[in-house]
């Protein structure tokens, strides 16, 4: 792989409805945003890599999801919900860019935060387009779920279900190649707030799953290990989603560690092709 250009990142801290969040941004603020946002049991640090690469083209932020990190850690279970995750991600977008429009991406349950986003109102003026990798959303899964579309087995050990419980690293399923070890190491708060996360959301959202449309463009990226999760839940993706692109890459699911160029190539060809074909967003502040 080239070697990855020496860009220091801005660290900063964002007021949120639930505590400061930590910060990070690289690249030229004056160009197009593109937030990158993490998973279970993970940091903003596994987006360095795409982080870095992406740099040249785009100010691109990351930030520790809430309990992660150097965030801040919320006590009560119901501080952990969805909907308080996406608050946080639109205070983000708030600090970072006030007066444009952002591109969003999001690995693993930052992607089920990615989708929660935007079904958000405010999403038709805050969020030009998304990429999800290796999860289609909490409500698809439950709707295939309810619909049998998954194969007969228990549902934490589907692809793409069971690693939401604790992250794949806890499950050790599938292995993960390449990564270096010290990109894999997983901080006790860091586990701790995975779980709450999980717990806070799981039950509730796989038992009363909600229709809701989602005008921007997205696409939707499945690793090899998580290449079950498309076909099962793919029905109610297509009849919620209006612009969709769904790709599968030969590929474990610790994409940003592993293949982070496939992952920069991906974002990119995706943001180019929607320059090119999208009439401008005209976004007005509140």
């Amino acid at each position: 792989m080239t070697p990855l250009p020496d860009i220091a990142p801005r660290s900063r801290v964002v007021p949120a409805p639930g505590g400061d969040l930590a910060v990070r941004e690289y690249g030229d603020p004056r160009a197009d945003t593109l937030v990158l946002v993490h998973g279970l049991t993970d940091t903003q640090h596994i987006w360095k890599p795409v982080a870095r690469m992406l740099a040249d083209s785009f100010h691109v932020v990351t930030y520790d999801v809430r309990g992660h990190g150097r965030s801040a850690k919320a006590t009560r279970p119901h501080h952990y919900r969805l909907e308080c995750l996406t608050e946080d991600l639109y205070a983000v977008l708030d600090a970072i860019s006030p007066d444009r429009p952002v591109h969003l991406a999001g690995h693993g349950w930052g992607a089920i935060q990615v989708w929660e986003a935007l079904t958000d109102p405010r999403a038709n003026t805050r969020i030009v387009s998304a990429t999800a990798l290796g999860n289609p959303g909490l409500d698809p899964i439950a709707h295939a779920l309810r619909e049998k579309r998954f194969p007969r087995t228990r549902w934490w050990r589907l692809p793409g279900l069971g690693w939401l419980v604790l992250g794949r690293r806890l499950l050790r399923w599938p292995r993960i190649r390449r990564a270096p070890r010290a990109d894999l190491a997983v901080a006790p708060a860091d586990l701790l707030a995975g779980a709450r996360i999980a717990a806070a959301n799981l039950p509730h959202r796989l038992r009363n799953p909600r229709e809701r449309r989602i005008a921007a463009p997205i696409q939707l990226i499945v690793d090899r290990a998580d290449a079950a999760v498309l076909p099962a839940a793919g029905a109610h993706v297509r009849r919620v989603v209006d612009r969709l692109w769904c790709y599968r890459l030969p590929a474990d699911h610790w994409l940003p560690i592993t293949e982070p160029l496939l992952v920069v190539e991906a974002i990119a060809n995706f943001i180019d092709d929607l320059r090119a074909d999208n009439r401008p967003i005209e976004y007005t502040p509140r």
